[in-house]
């Protein structure tokens, strides 16, 4: 390998997998011989196939660049953090060695020479530091006093956490998050994000006889709220925990971040299915995870919505995440200028020729979206039938479990009280505007 320009190390767990290099903004990876020698070795993405030789990205062609940047946040969240760090934005490779110790996904980037952390403990995140930090955004990110130098992939602001009976703490040195935190929304176009997503994902958990797993998310007031999502990419083995490696839809197929929404489509999911250990049981949690998006109005589901376990044995589709209702967010209730048409609001890619909003939705355009992704007819309406016959009720059920949950926290902590009333006509909204209409409409 050359060893001009930048370079990182690559681990997981502690195992070294290569060595990252850039020079003259040509990205450049190589595989260590101790990581080809291992039986459970495999590659960190289709598109970086296990060999000796180096990967060298082309001029137009850069699968190492497209994977690693793919690692980092996006938009708005990417200029604070390069802010943070005083590095230009457009400096990718400067990100990944500041941010690389804990990254999206099972990757940890350390420069040359840095030993892998031992050890390690947690530090307390009480709820008078969080409040500062979520009141200092976006002039600084919430990863700004963070122990550990910490890059998570998306367009919103994150914090990599561990959540245990109640009480928040950071990861330092070799210690590794568990959960994923994120305040509300910072624009105030999307109130109460929290409670949106909380709830949507928890509906989805609720839903029978489906093959969708979502993992347990919880909600937490400092008293600012805070959304929490157990990272499904973090096992705990005989005490302790591990790292397991994920790859999201747009590394899966090479593609720049960028593209997450413009190259969506029924045919990507298809092959997707193809590329997946145990198809049958893909085909039916992509074509479940299309129904229930349109059913709560969810038209932000692009690509890096998709993520999947990469192993020696192959790939596997992960549980879901980033659920929740942006059409709420045009509606009357939510809108106070008014004239909102939340039907209006158009899904991450087109289910059929021209067909995209979600007042165009119908039982015929889900079915033939379900067979373009190589169900059987009878089999897509079976499954259209089950969730768009149970969700109202699960929605309303959960709906008033929620408002019995927020009666005793009104009791004991009356400072949440104004804050509450908001989240619940958030969520009735969601509930007997969204979830309602959409599932008369596919009836």
């Amino acid at each position: 390998m050359q060893l001009n320009g930048r370079q990182l190390m690559v681990y997981i767990n502690s195992q070294i997998v290569g060595h990252l290099a850039e020079a003259g903004n040509v990205w450049s990876f190589q595989y260590d011989s101790s990581w080809l020698q291992l039986d459970s070795a495999f590659p960190l993405s289709p598109h970086l196939p296990l060999q000796e030789e180096q990967l060298l990205d082309g001029a137009t062609h850069r699968p190492v660049q497209w994977y690693f940047d793919n690692l980092l946040p996006e938009s708005a969240h990417r200029e604070a953090l390069a802010k943070d760090a005083n590095v230009t934005t457009g400096d990718a490779f400067g990100l990944l060695e500041h941010y690389g110790e804990e990254s999206a996904g099972s990757l940890t980037l350390l420069p040359i020479g840095t030993a892998v952390p031992a050890g390690g403990q947690r530090r307390l995140l009480d709820d008078a530091n969080l409040t500062r930090r979520i009141e200092d955004l976006p002039r600084l990110p919430l990863t700004h006093e963070a122990p550990k130098r910490m890059s998570l992939a998306g367009a919103q602001n994150k914090l990599a956490v561990v959540y245990e009976d109640g009480v928040l703490y950071e990861p330092e040195g070799a210690s590794m998050s568990t959960h994923i935190l994120k305040p509300n929304h910072e624009h105030p176009a999307y109130p109460h994000s929290v409670i949106n997503e909380w709830f949507v994902m928890k509906l989805a958990s609720r839903l029978r006889n489906t093959h969708l797993k979502v993992p347990t998310v919880y909600r937490h007031y400092t008293p600012l709220p805070v959304y929490l999502v157990e990272r499904f990419d973090r096992v705990e083995k005989n005490g302790s925990w591990e790292r397991l490696h994920i790859i999201d839809a747009c590394q899966l197929d090479n593609l720049a971040a960028i593209y997450k929404y413009s190259q969506g489509s029924l045919e990507r999911l298809q092959s997707f299915v193809g590329r997946c250990r145990i198809q049958a049981q893909v085909r039916l949690k992509l074509f479940e995870w299309l129904v229930f998006n349109v059913l709560v109005g969810n038209t932000d589901a692009h690509l890096k919505n998709l993520s999947f376990f990469m192993t020696s044995s192959g790939i596997d589709l992960t549980p879901t995440y980033d659920l929740l209702s942006e059409a709420v967010y045009e509606t009357d209730a939510v809108r106070d200028e008014g004239g909102a048409n939340w039907k209006h609001r158009e899904m991450a890619w087109p289910l059929d020729e021209g067909v995209v909003r979600l007042e165009q939705m119908s039982r015929k355009v889900l079915v033939d979206a379900g067979v373009k992704v190589g169900l059987p007819a009878k089999v897509a309406e079976t499954v259209l039938n089950n969730l768009q016959g149970q969700i109202f009720e699960q929605a309303k059920q959960l709906h008033d479990e929620m408002t019995a949950e927020n009666a005793h926290l009104r009791q004991h902590r009356s400072e949440l009280a104004h804050r509450l009333n908001g989240e619940e006509r958030l969520v009735r909204t969601i509930v007997y505007v969204i979830i309602q209409e959409m599932a008369q409409q596919l009836a």
